[in-house]
This record gives structure tokens, sequence and C-alpha cells, in this order.
């Protein structure tokens, strides 16, 4: 079993973020993130600018509504197994075989797209690359349970608070930038070598985790003596009785299936219809949820996650649907670039809050399983896109953005009326 490095005393909020860094493992961790974001937006904008231009026009919404559904469907499909895999096998192993499989689906699906009958979406190709698309689900099943199980591994308890929120700044320091350049790439080299770009992300992965020095020892050895379903059910059993962990990841679950299946899934028909702007205004507006997320990592990483993490995870999750709200009821663009950032900021803050919760909380045997309970919010989220999309069409889209703000606010307020443990948790 790998173990945990050793716990020394507590250092400083400020000194725990900058001697995680003295871990060479965490730190090629960290470039695995940064490679990770910046290019993984790549394929969520080449997707959804391809499906958008290439459905008819009265159809759109549903078509991407379709296609975060396949996306989600996959993902939700594998993600616990994903988990499991990521405790019964060495997750550096995992990790290898995750990248040569994206590497070799990018290039194929970009291949495709090069295709002037794909290109237009005629003959059924749209509904086959939405089906194709459903990859990129599986490879995030895959990989972020593995990848950020292994923060755990490279790092003692005291500086898993700094370590995580440095992990995650990683991915959005890289998204700040690939968000504008996936706008500026698509309008200028074209949806097919956009696509075949972001293979340079899992390509970076593949040699950085070739220099990690973690013997290729499984988490939890024991694991692979029972079957992958009996491994799912310890994971779903440390959430079923650890109050603090169920809420945690129900809470999360909820906040990322309303508020990103209308800011991430649907945001291309609203940047297009409502807000009247093409692929670069939409990195352009991507790019301020990225500068939120980034501040918002940058504060958590140099201060920390406040002392008590629980009342901190509900008041970022409370944030996140004002800004979600505000972003529905705006029409100026300034304004909505504002609301961006607020929402982006408080959802990496909820992020990294509630992966604090698990990962300074559950053992780390069974970390691998919980992680990838916590992120099927993410699946949920694209399949319950499509659901949504069925409501646009029917009611317009600018009222479901609103009640998705307000839903937020609803559920988050009565879990902090309601819940104790979580909110005094510190």
């Amino acid at each position: 079993m790998a173990a945990t490095p050793a716990s020394g005393p507590a250092p400083s909020r400020l000194s725990a973020a900058v001697d995680s860094l003295r871990s060479r493992d965490y730190r090629i961790l960290v470039g695995t993130q940064l490679a990770v974001g910046l290019t993984q937006p790549i394929l969520f904008f080449t997707q959804g600018w391809y499906v958008n231009t290439a459905a008819p026009e009265d159809q759109k919404v549903l078509y991407l509504g379709a296609l975060g559904a396949v996306r989600g469907l996959a993902f939700l499909t594998y993600v616990t197994v994903g988990g499991a895999v990521a405790d019964r096998f060495p997750r550096r192993q995992v990790l290898r075989v995750s990248a040569v499989i994206s590497i070799t689906l990018m290039l194929v699906i970009g291949g495709i797209l090069f295709l002037p009958v794909v290109q237009d979406g005629g003959t059924g190709t749209l509904s086959l690359m939405i089906l194709l698309f459903a990859s990129f689900g599986l490879i995030m099943a895959q990989d972020q349970p593995a990848r950020t199980a292994m923060v755990r591994e490279s790092l003692p308890p005291n500086l898993l608070g700094g370590g995580i929120a440095l992990f995650q700044l990683a991915l959005s320091f890289g998204a700040l930038f690939a968000a504008p350049f996936a706008g500026w790439s698509i309008e200028t080299l074209g949806i097919p070598t956009s696509y075949m770009l972001a293979a340079l992300g899992p390509t970076a992965v593949l040699w950085l985790i070739s220099r990690m020095r973690t013997p290729d020892n499984a988490a939890d050895p024991d694991a692979s003596s029972t079957s992958v379903i009996a491994n799912i059910r310890d994971g779903i059993r440390v959430v079923r009785q650890d109050p603090v962990v169920r809420w945690t990841v129900l809470l999360t679950w909820f906040s990322t299936v309303a508020g990103l299946s209308v800011m991430g899934v649907l945001v291309a028909a609203w940047v297009s219809d409502v807000l009247h702007l093409g692929a670069a205004g939409w990195g352009m507006m991507a790019l301020f949820w990225n500068v939120g997320a980034i501040t918002s990592s940058v504060y958590l990483t140099l201060i920390g996650v406040p002392r008590r993490k629980g009342l901190f995870f509900l008041t970022v999750s409370f944030t996140f649907g004002l800004g979600v709200l505000g972003f529905s009821l705006s029409r100026e663009p300034w304004l909505t670039f504002m609301c961006n950032v607020v929402a982006g900021g408080s959802f990496m803050a909820l992020t990294i809050s509630s992966l604090s919760i698990v990962q300074t909380t559950v053992p780390n045997r069974l970390m691998g399983r919980v992680t990838g309970l916590l992120l099927l919010g993410g699946g949920l989220m694209q399949l319950w896109a499509f659901f949504v999309a069925l409501v646009v069409q029917a009611a317009g889209i600018e009222p479901v953005y609103t009640g998705a703000g307000l839903a937020i606010l609803g559920v988050t307020a009565l879990i902090t009326v309601t819940q104790r443990p979580l909110r005094t948790l510190v």
C-alpha cells in the first residue's frame, strides 16, 4: 500500500502551500493539472461550437443538451468504476493508460472532423459525432479520480489544505489561457485542427508521470480480492454513514448540476442568441470565469481554507447561486462577464472546499472511490442538461437560467439550516 507521507507540525497557511511544492511527485501532479487545464477546454469548446454550428437553427439547444447528456451518461456510467480502479491498481499506471487512450481518441476524432460531410452535420453525422464526443466523459471519469487521489499520496496531512488549493489553481491557470485560445483557434484554424491540438495535453501528462518516483503500489491492495461492485459499495458506505461527507457530496452534486448545466453545457446558445457573440466572444467570457477561479484559488492557496470548513463550503455555494442569478438577469456583456467572475470564483472555492473536506475525512485506501462519487456531479450535470434543453425549447432560455440560480440559493439555505454537523465542521 502506498504510504501517506508522515505528518509534521501544522505550518502557517502560506508555508503549507510553499512546502507542498518541495515534494517532487506533487510538483509533477501540479504539472499534469496545468497540462490538462491548457488543453481540455479546447475539447469542450470545439465540441460545443461544432454542435452549435452544425445543428439546425431551431434545434441547436436540443442538440447541445444531447451532447451534454451523452458525455454525462458516459461519465456517470464509468466514474464510480474509475474511482474503484484508482484504488485497486497503481494510480500512476491508471493515468498512463488513460493518457494513451486519450491521445488516440483525440487524433482519430479530430481526423474525422476534417470530412466535409461531417463538418456540415448532414446524413446523420451530427448524431454520430455527438456519440463519439462521449469519449470526453469516459476520459474524465478515469483520469480525475486517480489524479486527484494522488494528492493525498504525495503530501502529508498537514499540507493537504494548501496543496489541494494549489492543485486546483494549476487547472484554472491553464484554462485562463486555453479559453480565449480555443475561441481564436476555432475561428482561425478550424474545428478539426483545434480538436487535434488538445492531444498535446495527455501527451504532456504521459511524459510527466514517467518522471514520478512514487512506487507503483495500489492504495488498497485488498480491494482486488473482491469485485469492483463490492469496492464501489465500500465508497458508498462511507458517504451514507458520515453525514458531513454525505451532505458535502450531495450539495456539490446539486450546485454543479443546477449551475453548470446552464453555465457550461448550454452556454453556447446563450452566448450566440442572448448576448449575440461569436466563438471568440465565448472564449473571452470564459476567460472571466477563469479569472474568478484563479483569484479564488490563489486566495485559498495563500490564506488556506478557513478553519470552519463546513460553513465556508456552504457560503461559497450560496455565492455561486448569486453569480448564476446575476448572470441570468444581465444583458450587458460587461456585466455578464463580471457575474461570470463571481460564479467562476465561488464554484472553484466550492470545489476546493469540498475536496478538502473529503481528503481530510476519508482514509486514503478509499479516496479514489469517494472522490469518484464526489465527481459524479459533473456527469449528472451533463445528463440533466438534456432535460433542461427540453424546458428551454418549450419555455425559452432566459427563465431557465434564472431558475437555476434561485434553486442553488434555496437548497444551500435549506442545508445550512438543517445540517448542523456540516455547518459546524472545523
